[in-house]
């Protein structure tokens, strides 16, 4: 988050810019925000995707977002310490664990932003992603806006400090609207002996139809669709039941956006049958 802290008291107060060299790090926050926003702008794609460890593209998302999230709460520990604001007599290392945690949460957003700046692209169907998209956007924003003041150093003393509590915020947001939101609403798959059961009113041969308009595989693999998505799990290997695709359709959850708002429930109904039934199809 930070390239160096250096105590307010290291410059006498004559020696420091006007506001007006505010206008700096505010265009490079503009800047890196659109940039990240206009190369976000496109439809999800299908390849490309990687899972490391982790069980999915998803949960690499969150893993990632959640471990740059720990490293920004200790660079606001560290700083608070380095500007000697804790009672307690800062060790000699702290400088360089405070640079070196702001380097490593850098990269440790790399994976997030690959996936959702050229793989999923800028969303918003509901409130949740959209504010998750604009945020994302402005994480490279604030971030930008931090190193110029620390490079151009000399600024009015609030202006670091809120630079750096900004992208402490905007951070936080992301992870928030992501990691968290995943955690707390991730269930598991359901058993492959599920038994099939599909209510007289579901049609399996209109769900491939509106599996296919719904763009869902952007994001999953089907080979009775010939999706080969690997954003999220894998049907073929789930072998989901009708009542989870249902549910999963409407409401969203682990990752997945609730499409109750863009499918209406025929077809809500329609895709969760052909998914339940052709799952694993040969």
């Amino acid at each position: 988050m930070s390239e160096r802290v250096e105590p307010a008291a290291s410059h006498h107060p004559s020696q420091r810019r006007s506001y007006r060299w505010i206008a700096l790090p505010l265009l490079a926050f503009a800047l890196f925000s659109l940039t990240a926003g206009l190369l976000a702008a496109h439809d999800p794609r299908s390849k490309g995707y990687f899972r490391l460890f982790f069980e999915d593209p998803i949960h690499l998302k969150a893993g990632f977002a959640s471990a740059a999230a720990a490293l920004a709460c200790f660079q606001v520990f560290s700083a608070t310490w380095i500007f000697g604001k804790l009672p307690w007599r800062k060790p000699g290392w702290m400088n360089a664990a405070h640079r070196w945690s702001g380097r490593l949460a850098f990269v440790f957003t790399l994976p997030v932003a690959y996936h959702c700046i050229f793989k999923l692209g800028f969303q918003h169907p509901d409130t949740r992603v959209l504010l998750h998209s604009l945020l994302g956007c402005a994480v490279y924003g604030a971030y930008a806006a931090k190193v110029t003041i620390v490079r151009l150093r000399r600024f009015p003393v609030p202006v670091l400090p809120i630079a750096g509590g900004l992208l402490f915020s905007v951070l936080i947001g992301v992870w928030y609207t992501s990691a968290v939101w995943l955690y707390t609403r991730d269930t598991p798959a359901a058993s492959s002996a599920t038994a099939v059961v599909i209510p007289a009113g579901a049609h399996a041969s209109a769900g491939k139809n509106v599996f296919a308009q719904a763009g869902c595989g952007t994001c999953h693999t089907l080979k009775a669709a010939g999706a080969t998505g690997q954003v999220g799990p894998n049907l073929d290997d789930l072998h989901p039941g009708y009542a989870q695709v249902e549910a999963k359709v409407k409401n969203g959850g682990g990752g997945m956006p609730a499409f109750s708002g863009q499918l209406s429930a025929q077809e809500v109904r329609d895709v969760a049958a052909f998914v339940a039934t052709r799952a694993g199809s040969p």
